[in-house]
């Protein structure tokens, strides 16, 4: 498989890691037993890199990556305002595609390495829509 653009013109360098880290996760979950169920869903305001069922529930699935941690752990960059976009985007896709929704969590695999992938780590229910217990009760997004 080639990690270049179908039209000859080549990703840039940071482009090819993050697809790299993307298919070392995707082969991590399988491993476990995940299904994927979606990969790169695209919004104009977010993307939801993987999308895995693990066992009933259906798990949205931020990949982040860094060479190594000298400027901090791959997972310490994913801020509130990308929790949101992400939040948003799952709630649009689960809009689109599902009647009844499923119960859903948000996970994080923190990719550190390039050439080789030097650890994987992985963090399930790493954030939640909310954390008032009372805006929770019912809701598809309660942890579990």
């Amino acid at each position: 498989m080639s990690l270049d653009d179908p039209n000859n013109k080549p990703k840039p360098l940071h482009l090819k890691h993050g697809t790299l880290a993307e298919d070392a996760a995707c082969d991590w979950l399988l491993a476990k037993g995940f299904v994927i169920v979606a990969r790169n869903i695209r919004y104009r305001f977010g993307e939801i890199d993987i999308i895995a069922k693990d066992k009933e529930i259906l798990c949205f699935v931020e990949v982040r990556s860094r060479q190594n941690t000298q400027f901090g752990t791959p997972q310490a960059s994913i801020q509130k305002q990308k929790q949101a976009r992400l939040i948003k985007a799952a709630s649009l896709y689960l809009k689109q595609n599902y009647q009844r929704l499923p119960f859903c969590r948000f996970d994080v695999i923190a990719v550190t390495g390039y050439h080789p992938i030097t650890k994987i780590e992985y963090i399930a229910n790493a954030f939640e829509l909310s954390s008032e217990p009372r805006q929770r009760r019912g809701s598809p997004w309660q942890a579990y």
